[in-house]
């Protein structure tokens, strides 16, 4: 007799690295991962408006996964970020993105932002649910790249570090 075996994936945020590019517009004020206890890690970060209100801004979303290096995985998508905070759902890829972390934040509402924007303490078994059960990733190490552009020019990156194993 054959007994099915019960295969669960963990999620866990490995590092995260947050870059302005253009200080006198955009800069972070914080952002960084804490491990509370084995069970309990976050992730939180700020950025601060310098420019305000700041409107006409497009993302780019990359994922990367590691083999023998980053390499470019599944996704490379540049939006439109006020027009996608209007009609999330014109979007799927962005819009699972978006709902893995908008509950901790602050960018619920359309353009402009006139205030910091900030994520805070997103669990990582939040993500876990998401990237294991919801939407399963396979196995792996993982890069979350998020690019802020204004007028052509790179203001801003976000780099998510995690690991599904």
């Amino acid at each position: 007799m054959l007994i099915p075996l019960k295969a669960d994936s963990r999620f866990e945020f490995t590092n995260v690295n947050c870059t302005s590019y253009e200080k006198q517009i955009i800069d972070y004020e914080y952002c960084y991962l804490k491990s509370i206890n084995r069970t309990y890690k976050y992730l939180s970060g700020k950025i601060k408006l310098y420019e305000v209100p700041l409107s006409n801004i497009k993302v780019n979303f990359r994922l990367w996964k590691r083999f023998n290096g980053y390499k470019p995985f599944l996704y490379n998508i540049t939006l439109d970020l006020c027009k996608f905070l209007v009609t999330p759902k014109s979007s799927p890829v962005a819009n699972f993105i978006y709902e893995s972390f908008v509950e901790y934040s602050n960018m619920n509402h359309s353009c402009p932002f006139k205030n910091e924007l900030y994520v805070e303490k997103l669990p990582v078994d939040f993500m876990n649910h998401r990237f294991t059960k919801i939407l399963p990733f396979p196995e792996g190490d993982y890069l979350f790249e998020f690019l802020w552009i204004r007028s052509r020019s790179l203001i801003a990156s976000a780099k998510i570090y995690c690991t599904v194993s």
